[in-house]
């Protein structure tokens, strides 16, 4: 058991590093961010942050890693007026893009 409580805190770690690698590497757009939900069950992980860009627009990052693999992310980038400028996910509702489940939206439109 404590072997495996041990491969969990290494694992948490080691995507919290990853997560502020990534963000320290992009400090020139980024000015703070703030880790709303961590949490790690298995090999499964949910993460939900906010990253606050110099611009004053915000990216929403949404990442879900369930146990069977399978993955479901989110990421909304808005506008300092709350303006969506562009979502990246994987929400399986729009079948007829070629790149299903992937897509974007463009704006407030429905440009996907």
């Amino acid at each position: 058991m404590k072997a495996l409580n041990t491969g969990k805190i290494y694992f948490k770690k080691k995507f919290k590093s990853m997560l502020i690698d990534i963000i320290e590497i992009h400090s020139d757009i980024v000015s703070s961010y703030t880790v709303q939900k961590f949490k790690i069950v298995g090999p499964s992980y949910h993460l939900a942050c906010t990253m606050l860009l110099v611009d004053g627009s915000r990216l929403f990052v949404k990442d879900y890693l369930f146990l069977d693999g399978q993955r479901k992310y989110s990421f909304h980038w808005q506008d300092k007026e709350g303006i969506c400028i562009i979502r990246w996910d994987n929400a399986p509702h729009h079948q007829d893009v070629n790149t299903f489940p992937y897509h974007k939206h463009i704006g407030q439109s429905e440009n996907i």
